[in-house]
């Protein structure tokens, strides 16, 4: 699991530096570098979600659910490429994504009540969190003071989101390396 977790700080940071190039320079590339790499994030999420919750851990075994999440992020970019670049699809594809993965993470949460996680509700309560913050980019409304609208107050949302995101994902790891040790004990 401890590859996974290092490539999604990678897709993470990439995808906060694509969101930065975008809104301080808005050209057709930067927006559709934005759009892409917070898609890739969004499902890289969801396949880190399964990896988790079936206890993949080598690439053989997490090489179907790549696949299975490669060729439908492949063919959405391809679509909003090569077709047309529709916000409203992008927008749902995202979004169901997401929904899937707030209950495959339910599930971790699940799982690791069950294996007497001390910090077992933190993803599902992340999930939420994040879906709360969703709300802002899905109901967007009018600037306030014409200084602060729903999109920059949704970027400002992920922010403790994610760092708690990230402070889960390795605590949750320890916790790994933890009842692997009591089974060898």
């Amino acid at each position: 699991m401890r590859q996974w977790l290092s490539v999604f700080v990678v897709i993470g940071t990439w995808s906060w530096l694509c969101s930065a190039i975008f809104h301080t320079r808005d050209f057709p590339i930067t927006e559709k570098l934005d759009y892409f790499s917070a898609g890739f994030n969004v499902i890289y999420i969801f396949f880190l979600g399964i990896t988790r919750m079936l206890r993949l851990s080598t690439w053989k075994q997490t090489r179907v659910v790549a696949v299975c999440c490669t060729i439908p992020y492949a063919l959405h970019v391809a679509y909003l490429s090569l077709v047309r670049f529709d916000y409203g699809y992008n927008m749902t594809a995202n979004a169901i994504v997401g929904l899937l993965s707030n209950f495959i993470w339910f599930v971790v949460s699940y799982q690791a009540f069950r294996n007497g996680q001390p910090f077992w509700w933190k993803p599902a309560a992340l999930m939420l969190l994040m879906d709360l913050a969703f709300s802002l980019e899905a109901f967007d409304f009018p600037p306030f003071l014409e200084a602060l609208d729903a999109h920059a107050l949704w970027h400002a949302a992920t922010i403790p989101i994610i760092t708690q995101w990230y402070d889960y994902l390795v605590k949750d790891a320890k916790w790994d390396l933890h009842l692997e040790q009591q089974r060898k004990d």
